[in-house]
């Protein structure tokens, strides 16, 4: 599937339906909530390392021209762009968000994921820079302030929170908050995440809930046994050997107990002999497919990786709070193309995918060039000078 055809599953008339239903532009004339998304879009996936001076260059390009062909342009400088997006409804990013969600999720037969990794990334910056934000306390860590981003992945990034609050420091409070605050008539697949959620009372809210899920547990984690061992003889993966799988009830710290009895598997690491232990509360799986589906977690921090390498996305390029919401929707829209165009072509890898995404995106925007000029180049001089008057 080509660029071209991704591109035009997100139409204009969506953008000013959006617009006008979250009065996005109400109080501005110049950068109207459309031309900041396309801005924002163009400059993500086209800079590695994007910024404000880079938005305003981008602005006065041909190819941003071409984008926004009809459209009267006017002077913009990257003060001003600062600006709006310190007071631009985030509403309306979060929008576009959801409908890409839905978009492209039925294009990839998404709407129903198998798993769900969720995990946080942590995006830290000096106090002096940063006014939003909770504090890490000792050493250097009291200059820093620090903003959590909490994501639910499948083949796409299906729900995203940002957390600036002290409290959401710890995974048991950002890592439950997001899990839970999905959807019920999307909240059906395996949800995968890592020991930083040990919480047994989300444990047992999760089975209250019917919400299936694998994660890991301390191996000196205090259990009481329901059932014996139903392995007889160790099952051997490729990285494990899983020599128990029990149901137990948790205790949390103190001696109080969970309502609810998990599964609870204990494996040894091949390569250095350490135990590990998986708890889960499906029944129903094998233990060697338990142990596969928390391997797939890996995956999540691929994609952050993706995120802050290919997107930029570490670096803050409007550190008020609603700058950042604006931001993390804009990333996450633009990753959602980038993965829809992965997928549906077969590649390997994010950074030649995202390389081959703008190149393809650049030629598409050669041949509308050519076509509004009709092959005259005269005619180029003119369709620059009408969208600069």
């Amino acid at each position: 599937m080509d660029v071209s055809k991704i591109l035009s599953l997100l139409p204009e008339s969506l953008l000013t339906e959006l617009a006008d239903d979250t009065a996005v532009n109400r109080y501005s004339k110049k950068l109207q909530g459309e031309l900041v998304f396309k801005l924002l879009l163009h400059c993500i996936l086209s800079h590695k390392d994007n910024s404000l001076r880079t938005m305003e260059s981008a602005y006065e390009s041909i190819g941003f021209n071409i984008l926004n062909a009809g459209r009267k342009k006017q002077q913009i400088r990257y003060s001003s762009i600062s600006e709006r997006l310190s007071t631009i409804n985030p509403v309306y990013f979060e929008k576009i968000y959801h409908c890409c969600l839905e978009i492209y999720g039925e294009l990839l037969h998404e709407k129903t994921p198998s798993i769900i990794r969720f995990d946080s990334t942590i995006v830290a910056l000096s106090s002096k820079l940063l006014k939003v934000g909770y504090h890490l306390k000792g050493g250097d860590a009291d200059h820093m302030r620090q903003l959590k981003f909490t994501i639910g992945y499948s083949d796409l990034p299906i729900v995203a929170k940002f957390y600036s609050e002290q409290n959401f420091n710890s995974e048991n409070v950002a890592l439950r908050e997001t899990i839970l605050s999905f959807e019920p008539d999307k909240n059906k697949g395996i949800h995968v995440f890592d020991r930083g959620l040990n919480s047994r009372k989300t444990y047992d809210t999760l089975t209250e809930k019917k919400i299936p899920f694998v994660t890991r547990a301390n191996t000196n984690s205090k259990i009481k046994e329901v059932t014996g061992n139903s392995i007889i003889k160790p099952i051997e993966t490729s990285t494990l050997l899983i020599i128990r799988d029990t149901v137990v009830y948790m205790f949390s710290e103190g001696s109080k107990i969970a309502k609810h009895p998990i599964r609870f598997i204990k494996c040894v690491q091949k390569s250095t002999n350490e135990q590990i232990c998986f708890v889960s509360n499906i029944y129903d799986l094998s233990a060697e497919s338990i142990t596969t589906l928390y391997r797939q977690r890996w995956d999540i921090e691929v994609f952050f990786k993706f995120l802050k390498q290919e997107l930029n996305f570490s670096h803050l390029i409007n550190r008020s709070e609603n700058g950042i919401r604006v931001m993390l929707y804009a990333t996450l829209i633009a990753a959602t193309l980038l993965l829809v165009y992965k997928k549906k072509n077969n590649l390997n890898g994010y950074k030649i995918m995202k390389l081959k995404f703008v190149q393809e995106l650049e030629k598409e925007l050669v041949k509308n060039f050519v076509k509004m000029c009709g092959g005259d180049p005269k005619k180029v001089d003119n369709f620059l000078n009408f969208n600069s008057s």
